[in-house]
């Protein structure tokens, strides 16, 4: 492989980093309960937004279109997260006494335990405060208060990864993708909430941060931490899997050993490929023109509110920027050969993207436990958008 460590990440600053509060997120306004008091306080200060959020009223939430069994299936793994994601179980207060040890030696027992949990990928890095969320903003599950400023007292960051099951990425945008999600969330979740009490019972203070309860932007903090780049799809993109991956993390005050930003070319190869936008079914991720400052920060700017609103038209999470990713094909020799040289040449990264664009893409079919989709939301799935290769 050809990652470059980098002293400093590749994203471009610009002025004076913003804050983002959690309340602003497309999927946080999807959550308000019409009406509600959380509902009018929001759409008082943003009244631009009421009537589009009042839309996705209409619209059933992830999992609802789908046959009951495997509707029910999502929600169970979505529940058992949630019995995770409470604020007494993802923090704590640290044991009395410390475990002394040194940096590097708490870094190889942290990269260790998470390796043995199932994380396929692990990076430490500095915690950004302007990677901190300034306000709690997701009323995704009971108890859970909005509006509390968020005060993060930690100075680290450990990001873990795991990889995706590309049979079920390839049914994007079919509920297979939802419940090889959810899966790994489950798996996230188990990781960090184990780790951060590891880390209380060391004796410093930590915080898992998990799909229903986070207190951090992910992307920017896990290529702080080393992990890959920011894709043209605001996702994260790392070398060994591209982005078929999910994140999760946990912040602390343990004194750790920080790993080195890297290039890896994503970069270059995002400026040059354009498949993710081009099979967007939402017009979602900008095709052409330059990057937009968003807080701070030069980068392609996604239209988080065009994407989810395809979220809830079809019933599921979408998946297919993660489907048709060069960068996500799996691991053998010509693909390894090909991901050296497109990190290397200007020209191996035009001709790689051209030759990917010839590839025909085929959706994987769904598993035998998995009950047979219904037609009329298949062909409502298909329907618009440029991910048609049939089965």
């Amino acid at each position: 492989m050809c990652a470059r460590n980098i002293e400093k990440p590749k994203y471009e600053i610009i002025g004076e980093l913003e804050r983002f509060d959690e309340a602003d997120n497309a999927q946080a306004r999807g959550e308000l309960p019409p009406d509600s008091q959380l509902w009018k306080d929001y759409f008082l200060k943003h009244p631009e937004l009421e009537a589009h959020s009042r839309e996705w009223l209409k619209l059933p939430p992830l999992g609802a279109k789908a046959p009951p069994p495997d509707g029910m299936m999502l929600g169970s793994i979505y529940e058992t997260i949630a019995l995770m994601s409470t604020d007494e179980v993802l923090d704590g207060t640290p044991a009395a006494r410390k475990v002394l040890l040194t940096p590097e030696r708490y870094t190889e027992k942290i990269k260790g335990l998470a390796g043995l949990l199932g994380a396929d990928l692990v990076g430490i890095g500095p915690l950004n405060p302007a990677w901190v969320y300034s306000h709690v903003g997701r009323s995704h599950y009971p108890g859970k208060k909005i509006g509390p400023a968020v005060n993060l007292p930690h100075n680290s960051s450990i990001v873990v990864a795991v990889h995706l099951d590309m049979n079920m990425i390839r049914q994007a945008p079919e509920l297979g993708i939802n419940v090889e999600t959810f899966r790994n969330y489950l798996k996230l979740a188990t990781i960090v909430v184990t780790l951060a009490k590891y880390i209380r019972n060391l004796g410093y203070s930590a915080r898992a941060h998990d799909l229903q309860n986070y207190q951090i932007l992910l992307v920017p903090v896990a290529v702080d931490a080393g992990l890959g780049e920011l894709g043209r799809n605001g996702t994260l993109i790392t070398e060994r899997y591209g982005n078929a991956v999910k994140l999760a993390a946990v912040t602390t005050d343990m004194p750790l050993v920080h790993d080195k930003p890297v290039d890896i070319g994503v970069e270059e190869f995002c400026r040059e490929c354009n498949l993710c936008g081009q099979y967007c079914p939402a017009g979602a991720i900008p095709i052409k023109g330059d990057k937009k400052v968003v807080r701070g920060v030069r980068k392609w700017k996604l239209n988080e509110n065009a994407c989810y609103d395809y979220w809830r038209k079809v019933s599921t999470d979408c998946g297919i920027c993660l489907a048709v990713c060069p960068w996500s094909r799996p691991r053998h020799f010509p693909h390894n050969l090909v991901q050296k040289s497109v990190q290397r040449s200007a020209l191996a990264r035009k001709i790689a993207v051209n030759s990917d664009k010839l590839i025909r893409r085929k959706r994987s079919q769904a598993p035998d436990w998995m009950e047979p989709q219904p037609q009329e939301w298949i062909d409502s799935l298909r329907r618009g958008h440029p991910f048609k290769d049939k089965r």
